[in-house]
């Protein structure tokens, strides 16, 4: 299974996400939602 984050790397909520998945191991993609293009477009690329 693969999971995946969606957020910005300023947001306190994708933060805690990213610790919870790194302490337990757990392998996880970031997709980052501020680089500028539409978000839509980033999700059906992820």
């Amino acid at each position: 299974m693969n999971i995946q984050i969606f957020g910005t790397k300023k947001s306190n909520d994708t933060k805690k996400a990213e610790r919870f998945f790194k302490e337990r191991g757990i392998k996880y993609q970031f997709v980052d939602l501020s680089l500028g293009s539409d978000p839509l477009t980033e999700i059906l690329k992820a």
